[in-house]
């Protein structure tokens, strides 16, 4: 396990890097934008055109990586999203904003895609759950240490858009200097969202409502927290959620590995709901800390229940049909999250800040719903997969989880050619 590991850190170590930034412009964006006088209806439309890039990335992901390489794919894109994030200093149009924004979610799409690809191709099938969790808690860590980078700038101030610039140019670094071998071409995995749909229904649901929850809320939701609580606040909020996600979703995976993953969905919606429910009631009446608790709470419902979706299709997808599967709820979970911001900006500019987690909570139950009928419907599979905590990044992820068996020759090749 620690030699597989070595055999990837370089690759880990990259991403950690590129989310330290992602969790730093997840704060600094919604503030610097608001504070050129924008409205959140804009903000939606910004957060909107991230997804819709990364969507987009998703989709050439596989012919891009043929033809260039993982490599070159990876240091282009980062430098891509660097000069994007700097971009944002220099303008403060709302269509400008939306262009950088959707280039950089295709940029990232790629990187995903490049270093996770390449991390199929580098570990064996025994060890796949375990690198995959150290990978989720870094990332997800990397995700909550983000926001603090930011802290104490002033809006109009350039270097938190400086120091997020640096961090991907950095992430660079350890896939440049890495002298692991490249994988193979990845075979492209058309969409088949009908089929997908008629296999595995709840999965389709629980992806679609994990970005449609959470894609409206963490763009938003560092205004709610400036706005109650103060800028300093911003960074709290944000980071709270994904300490809840890391600390709650490989329990409640490993709770779906005993028992029907569509309740432990539901119940993870119903937590989502409540908090979601919570915060809009007493919205700016809850003590500071009593806010970012049940944000944290919000974040270790909401942002969780996505990998329990793809356990769910990893269950009921026929043999050698999990990548394409995984396409699949990656591209429903990217439209959920285009739509998401699209509602809740107008919906924040005509009812208050608060009216985010109204909608949040509302589509949380909605989920919650959903899980119950199809639970009443159909029988759970009587064969599962080993759950294995995901986000939505890009289809090598599920691969890496749930993919079919190496055999062991190949698998201690594959290591052997991806030593550091």
């Amino acid at each position: 396990m620690a030699s597989l590991l070595r055999n990837v850190a370089a690759l880990i170590a990259a991403i950690a890097i590129l989310q330290v930034a992602g969790g730093l412009l997840g704060v600094r964006i919604p503030l610097a934008f608001t504070a050129e006088g924008h409205s959140r209806t804009a903000l939606g439309l910004v957060a909107a055109s991230y997804s819709a890039g990364f969507m987009m990335g998703a989709m050439i992901a596989t012919a891009l990586l043929a033809r260039v390489g993982h490599i070159r794919v990876y240091a282009a894109c980062a430098a891509i999203f660097a000069v994007t994030t700097l971009m944002l200093h220099f303008t403060s149009d709302v269509w400008s904003w939306g262009l950088a924004r959707m280039i950089a979610g295709m940029a990232v799409a790629l990187m995903f895609a490049a270093i996770e690809s390449w991390m199929n191709f580098s570990i064996g099938a025994r060890v796949r759950g375990e690198v995959m969790s150290v990978y989720m808690v870094l990332t997800k860590a990397a995700l909550a240490l983000g926001p603090f980078f930011a802290f104490g700038y002033a809006p109009p101030e350039a270097e938190p858009w400086m120091i997020a610039a640096a961090l991907a140019a950095l992430s660079m670094v350890p896939v440049c200097f890495t002298s692991a071998a490249q994988p193979d071409p990845p075979k492209a995995q058309p969409l088949a969202l009908v089929e997908q749909f008629a296999t595995a229904p709840a999965a389709v649901i629980g992806s679609f409502g994990a970005g449609l929850v959470n894609g409206g809320v963490l763009a938003l939701a560092p205004l709610y927290a400036a706005q109650h609580y103060g800028p300093g606040a911003a960074a709290e909020f944000y980071s709270a959620a994904f300490i809840g996600s890391l600390l709650l979703q490989w329990p409640a995976g490993r709770l779906s590995d005993r028992f029907d993953r569509r309740l432990v969905i539901a119940g993870l919606a119903i937590l989502a709901a409540g908090s979601a429910f919570a915060l809009a009631l007493w919205s700016g009446h809850l003590a500071h800390w009593s806010a970012v608790f049940l944000f944290f709470l919000w974040g270790a419902g909401a942002l969780s229940f996505y990998g329990i979706a793809v356990a769910h299709m990893a269950d009921r997808a026929e043999p050698g049909k999990l990548a394409q599967s995984a396409a699949g709820l990656l591209f429903v979970w990217a439209a959920g999250s285009i739509i998401g911001p699209l509602i809740m900006g107008p919906l924040v500019d005509l009812s208050g800040i608060a009216g985010m987690f109204w909608f949040a909570g509302a589509a949380a139950l909605l989920v919650t719903g959903a899980m119950f009928w199809r639970q009443r419907t159909r029988e759970g599979p009587t064969a599962k997969e080993e759950f294995s905590p995901q986000i939505g990044t890009s289809v090598a992820a599920g691969e890496i989880a749930y993919g079919e068996d190496k055999p062991a020759a190949d698998a201690a090749a594959s290591g052997e050619q991806a030593r550091i």
